[in-house]
């Protein structure tokens, strides 16, 4: 049986995105920064459309922090380094946990975007 979510292949995911991770982390930084100017400057007579830009961007955001910190876990996996069997379990434990957490909020910003969407 295939596993989806193994560490392996999140490293190798990784490193095929891995020419990305500044520029997802920098704009990561600068879409946060343009949401607080955003956030700051809206009022109650806001157009509707500008305050789902505003969510659009927080959320942007917050993908590309989510996806910038997914390629820095998973460029190197520490197990592929090391020789002794008790070091190499104990990585394979941390990239497991790793794998299932990244796993989970990987789609975690787009799907909480697509419901703040559909019940707004």
């Amino acid at each position: 049986m295939r596993l989806w979510l193994t560490p392996e292949i999140f490293n190798a995911l990784a490193i095929t995105l891995a020419e990305y991770r500044w520029k997802l982390l920098l704009w990561s930084l600068g879409a946060f920064l343009l949401y607080a100017v955003l956030e700051y400057q809206v009022v109650k007579t806001t157009p509707t459309l500008l305050i789902w830009l505003i969510v659009l961007i927080l959320f942007s955001a917050l993908q590309a922090l989510v996806l910038a910190a997914f390629i820095f876990f998973f460029q190197d996996l520490p197990s592929s380094k090391v020789q002794d069997k008790q070091w190499f379990k104990f990585y394979r434990v941390i990239e497991w946990c790793e794998t299932l957490l990244f796993g989970f909020i990987l789609p975690l910003p787009t799907l909480l975007f697509i419901y703040a969407f559909i019940t707004i």
